[in-house]
């Protein structure tokens, strides 16, 4: 009898020590959501403030070029004045690139502005790691054109550039950042799991070159079972380092391992793939 209750109390108290696991994982899950939806509000209302101040420029730029034409119709016919108007537009074009550099500033471009050109620096991060950065260079500013750069090439530049030069440069910045930053973001990840080598991820990680397609076997121990799970991952949208499909299978047939699928596809679907793994081996 004494040794049925001492069963019964370890099987208690191993019950009781995978729910405070589970309540720990759930805690720190829920302080990573909160940090998300934190920087989440940050950047809108980041986006809210250079909109406003995007507005603000286009409207001080076209109140500019109005008042120049109006000069320019009066004095017609005068070269001096020609030459006086070019120069101006020209002042114009020189003063509308530097308050997009201010105005990117804060999203992780920088430029630095010379005679006829300007050469931009997109830098990329992730979770508050600096990562890569990339350089483009844009001549003649009264009709922009990318003179060099060092965009990746499976970057369709020259398609995006004749949809936003010269229309709008800073449109251009930012979606080679959002790309870029997305890019370097789900290599971050892909990379920082490799050099981990963790024990719990079996055979080597399959991804192509952009990283939006990722594939790996890892296995989880419960209750004393190494149980192994293939997961594959596709990101539809490539300004983003979370994946927009998961795909878990389970070479387990037992009915409570399938159960666990769910639970891994969303743990994956919402957080950085390291961290994920990362919980799942705790």
């Amino acid at each position: 009898m004494e040794e049925v209750q001492n069963l019964f109390r370890e099987g208690v108290m191993s019950h009781l020590d995978r729910l405070q696991a589970l309540s720990q994982n759930l805690a720190q899950k829920q302080d990573e959501k909160r940090q998300q939806e934190t920087d989440l509000k940050q950047k809108r209302d980041l986006i809210v403030r250079l909109q406003k101040e995007r507005g603000e420029l286009r409207s001080q730029i076209q109140l500019q070029k109005e008042t120049i034409h109006s000069l320019s119709a009066r004095q017609e016919g005068s070269e001096p004045q020609v030459q006086s108007t070019q120069s101006a537009l020209q002042e114009l074009r020189l003063e509308e690139m530097k308050n997009i550099m201010e105005a990117l500033w804060f999203t992780g471009i920088s430029g630095k502005l010379k005679d006829d050109a300007v050469c931009f620096c997109i830098s990329t991060a992730f979770e508050g790691t600096y990562l890569d950065s990339y350089y483009i260079q844009v001549n003649n500013l009264k009709n922009p054109q990318v003179f060099r750069h060092s965009i990746p090439a499976f970057i369709p530049l020259s398609d995006l550039a004749k949809e936003h030069l010269p229309a709008d440069l800073k449109k251009l910045l930012h979606v080679l950042y959002e790309r870029l930053n997305g890019y370097a973001g789900r290599k971050f990840q892909a990379d920082h799991m490799e050099k981990k080598s963790p024990a719990y991820v079996a055979g080597s990680l399959q991804r192509n070159s952009l990283y939006t397609v990722l594939s790996f076997t890892y296995n989880v121990t419960i209750e004393g079972q190494t149980v192994n799970f293939t997961a594959k991952f596709l990101y539809g949208d490539l300004t983003d380092t979370l994946p927009t499909e998961v795909t878990v299978t389970c070479s387990d047939a037992d009915a409570w391992a399938q159960e666990m699928i769910s639970s891994h596809v969303s743990l994956f679907s919402g957080t950085a793939l390291h961290r994920a793994l990362d919980s799942l081996a705790t």
